[in-house]
Formats: C-alpha cells, sequence, structure tokens
C-alpha cells in the first residue's frame, strides 16, 4: 500500500499519523496538528476521520514487516539429504 505503515511508538491512538511522520520524516506534532486542523476547520474532516479509520485498520505496523523481512525467533535447520558418496569419511 505504497509503503505506508503504522508505528508502535509515538503513538495516541492507533500509530496512523505517527506513521506518517515518520514515513515522511516530519515532526510528529506538526502531522497530529494538521490532522486536528483538517478535521476541525474543513469539510474534509469526515473523509480524514475516515481514511485515519481505514488506516488503522488496514496499515501494518513497521515492526512486523521488519520481522517479515529480517526474520525473528531462531534459526531453522534445512531439511537437507545427507551426501552418502562412500567416500573417505
Amino acid at each position: 500500500m505504497y509503503g505506508f505503515y503504522r508505528l508502535r511508538r509515538n503513538k495516541l491512538l492507533t500509530g496512523v499519523l505517527a506513521g506518517l511522520a515518520d514515513k515522511f520524516q516530519w515532526d510528529i506534532w506538526l502531522v497530529r496538528g494538521i490532522f486536528l486542523a483538517i478535521t476541525i476547520f474543513t469539510k474534509a474532516g469526515l473523509l480524514a476521520v475516515a481514511l485515519y479509520i481505514v488506516g488503522s485498520v488496514f496499515l501494518p505496523m513497521k515492526e512486523d514487516m521488519d520481522a517479515e523481512r529480517y526474520g525473528t525467533g531462531p534459526r531453522k535447520r534445512k531439511d537437507a539429504e545427507k551426501i552418502d558418496d562412500g567416500g573417505f569419511f
């Protein structure tokens, strides 16, 4: 979804705005202020709240995305066949 994600750190409710701030390297309070201004002072406030709810439902957590990419937990042993070539050992 275009690389958007939520964050567990710096989250207030669900981490959607924290993820946006982290994605664009903006200050978290600037993003929250812009979101608050949009929801209070414009006609698109309902749309902004609806997009926030949709984002909180469908956007993955960045920490979970990193865990899938780099792997977590113990390493798994490969299921390889033994080589029996009747050799020296």
